[in-house]
């Protein structure tokens, strides 16, 4: 018997991460082309190169699941959102980082997408788009790691044993603590390398803005950000552990936007937004109360700044509606 090929309709959830990564590709499309366009270390262009030739194809893939489906197309970044003739904003140096930080985006993004998905050929889709993302986040690492640019974690010295936790293991607050474990200094490392990139960006794109109000925006979050990279770095430098290197020297001198203020406040409030999911796995984590109350006041103070740039994307008109379910109230009073 022949068997019956069957394409299901996109679920919501289907709908959902390729409409975010249409949008999501559309940006970093643009943020590459620009950034390729005037590094001058020969490995680092290559790593460059090779991030391109992944976000375009992922543009068409996804443009074609949703014209699949009859739906429209959001209308995301495109070349209007780049000034192809405005000088680097950044050195080569914090272009590497900034590439090692958005492939791990990448992993987490596409892994939770292949998790939502049902339709196979596009659970095959992600799946791929995981494997490229590995592929990336193994070549940045690589190259910023023999140049010297990023920093390791830290090392425990001291020898371990096998032991198993008594009472007062997760005191924070009252008392002597205990040391912070090898999970907490995984979580406050990553996250404050995270933070570090934020910062270098609202500084950059502080120094470019157009409009006052996303300038403002930008110093504000900036000057959160700062504040949360100390209160993580208290947690290291409290047991003499070092902490990530910062690069606010490598925003270079030009104030010439090279992106629209759209495309600016749009990543560092998507970026704000994403940094609640990992303070939260983070804390999830951690087994001493006063880091996983660091962590929680973080994340309000996050929430809170992320919604203030939505809420400004939204005053400006530059804040697409995602998908949604029909109205169907609305629809009986027409």
């Amino acid at each position: 018997m022949e068997q019956i090929q069957h394409q299901t309709k996109m679920n919501a959830s289907e709908y959902a991460v390729i409409w975010s990564q249409y949008i999501n590709d559309s940006l970093s499309s643009c943020v590459l082309q620009h950034m390729l366009k005037d590094a001058e270390d020969k490995n680092i262009r290559e790593v460059f190169e090779f991030a391109l030739e992944l976000s375009e194809p992922h543009l068409e893939k996804t443009k074609k699941l949703l014209k699949s489906e009859n739906q429209p197309l959001p209308i995301g970044f495109s070349e209007e959102d780049v000034n192809a003739d405005a000088p680097g904003l950044f050195t080569d140096a914090f272009k590497i980082v900034y590439l090692h930080i958005m492939a791990l985006h990448g992993l987490t993004r596409y892994a939770g997408a292949t998790s939502v998905c049902s339709r196979k050929d596009i659970r095959q889709y992600f799946m791929q788009c995981t494997s490229e993302a590995l592929e990336l986040y193994d070549r940045t690492t690589e190259v910023a790691l023999q140049k010297g640019i990023i920093d390791k974690a830290p090392t425990l010295h001291n020898k371990q044993k096998v032991h198993f936790i008594k009472n007062g293991y997760m005191k924070g607050w009252l008392g002597k603590r205990r040391p912070i474990n090898a999970i907490e200094i995984s979580g406050v490392f990553l996250n404050m390398q995270k933070t570090m990139v934020k910062m270098v960006l609202e500084l950059g794109f502080s120094q470019v803005c157009k409009s006052n109000d996303v300038r403002a925006y930008m110093e504000r979050a900036r000057g959160l950000c700062v504040k949360h990279f100390e209160i993580l770095a208290s947690l290291l430098k409290e047991e003499n552990l070092h902490v990530p290197k910062v690069f606010e020297s490598e925003v270079t001198d030009s104030t010439v936007p090279p992106f629209s203020d759209k495309l600016m406040l749009f990543h560092i409030t998507g970026l704000l937004s994403a940094a609640i999911s990992y303070y939260g796995k983070a804390a999830a984590l951690s087994q001493r109360r006063d880091i996983v109350s660091a962590y929680t006041r973080m994340n309000v103070e996050i929430a809170l700044i992320a919604e203030d740039g939505m809420q400004l994307m939204i005053k400006n008109a530059w804040f697409e509606a995602p998908p949604a379910a029909a109205d169907h109230e609305a629809l009986a009073k027409e």
